[in-house]
């Protein structure tokens, strides 16, 4: 399993296409925000903005969803003051939590929650936290959106083998839905899927297309 901590990642050479970072509101019928925001820390109003081609490509995938599925975006766009507290934040909390672990461990822990400011793909606007509706539900995948993973069992691992077989079927129409378009998922969050930042530009062995937006060049 490849995490954010991975040297190799941080290498990744990015030339910015200058996409437009645009709203996800009202782009299509079965792509629906979570506008209350009760799971996510971000309080800027655009956190359901992506780049364009990311959200060309969430609409390419509803052509898989089977009948009475929806998609649901609980975050997409995140400012970078935000992702660093959100690291911080986590990092001190597992430090608590685990105090024989170095530091170089608790760091390569905290990656598995929280991605490190360099490497992250939420302000690029190239990542996206999503889940399913069916027929105006969320749909059980196993955890809650934004768990921690938490060993042995690490739930929200995309390809868990601890958690129910109606969450399994969930989680592999999402798979499928994702991966058709090109979307690639980091494996320790079921629900975070991305393109063209730097975790898929290493999967997919090429340059990022997308580097940090600030927040104030977005509106």
């Amino acid at each position: 399993m490849i995490l954010l901590s991975d040297k190799r990642i941080q290498e990744v050479n990015c030339i910015d296409n200058k996409e437009r970072v645009i709203s996800l509101r009202d782009k299509h019928e079965k792509i629906l925000i979570d506008e209350t925001r009760s799971q996510i820390s971000s309080r800027s109003d655009l956190f359901c903005y992506a780049r364009e081609s990311v959200i060309n490509k969430l609409i390419q995938a509803t052509n898989y969803l089977p009948n009475g599925y929806k998609f649901l975006i609980k975050e997409a766009y995140r400012p970078l003051s935000r992702q660093r507290k959100s690291f911080e934040e986590a990092f001190q909390e597992y430090k608590r939590q685990y105090p024989m672990k170095t530091d170089s461990q608790i760091y390569d822990l905290t990656c598995q929650y929280v991605a490190p400011v360099k490497v992250a793909g939420h302000p690029t606007g190239g990542a996206i936290d999503i889940t399913l509706l069916k027929d105006g539900i969320e749909v059980g995948m196993g955890t809650e959106f934004n768990d921690i993973p938490i060993e042995p069992e690490n739930l929200t691992y995309l390809h868990s083998n601890y958690i129910n077989n109606v969450a399994k079927e969930n989680r592999k129409i999402l798979i499928s839905c994702m991966e058709k378009v090109g979307f690639e998922n980091y494996p320790t969050e079921w629900w975070h899927w991305s393109y063209g930042d730097c975790y898929w530009a290493f999967l997919n062995n090429c340059n990022a297309l997308y580097e940090p937006v600030d927040e104030k060049s977005v509106k």
